[in-house]
């Protein structure tokens, strides 16, 4: 009997112990990197997925494309556009987050397209709803890129 137990119960605990190292959640601006370093994990995951592992609320919610030659995007902007420039005059890049999104058909498309060039989410008049109560329609798309830095000084290129 101990046997059985033990090889049922073994595998479980490795397959969770495993799930619990791969997603890292994300707590500040100066982890938001993270998502690049774990790039590997998110692909081909929902950005439902994302979100869950993103602590940190954003400021601003850019989505963009639509286009058939253009890829559709969500950004995510940490502060506000004042507190970015103040950042950057300061010599901090500021953090940014971007899903690169899979799905290029027509309904998918339409989520993305706008009168604007991008459509954009502000936290100032959302300040009660959560990351994934603000991006309930692009929860269930899946991430095919993503692009992210932390807040963190810049680096001057020699």
């Amino acid at each position: 009997m101990n046997k059985y137990v033990l090889k049922i119960i073994l595998p479980i605990i490795l397959v969770f112990t495993f799930k619990l190292n791969a997603q890292q959640k994300v707590y500040s601006k100066q982890e938001i990197g993270k998502f690049k370093e774990n790039e590997q994990f998110y692909l081909n995951k929902k950005v439902k997925d994302v979100l869950r592992d993103l602590k940190v609320n954003f400021e601003i919610a850019y989505v963009g494309g639509g286009w058939s030659e253009e890829t559709s995007f969500i950004t995510f902007r940490f502060n506000n556009r004042k507190d970015d420039y103040q950042l950057q005059q300061k010599g901090i890049q500021p953090a940014r987050l971007t899903l690169f999104i899979k799905e290029r058909d027509a309904k998918t498309n339409k989520l993305f397209l706008s009168g604007e060039k991008r459509i954009a989410f502000y936290r100032d008049s959302l300040k009660n709803k959560s990351n994934q109560q603000i991006l309930k329609n692009y929860k269930n798309l899946t991430v095919g890129m993503i692009y992210a830095n932390s807040e963190q000084p810049e680096t001057k290129k020699e």
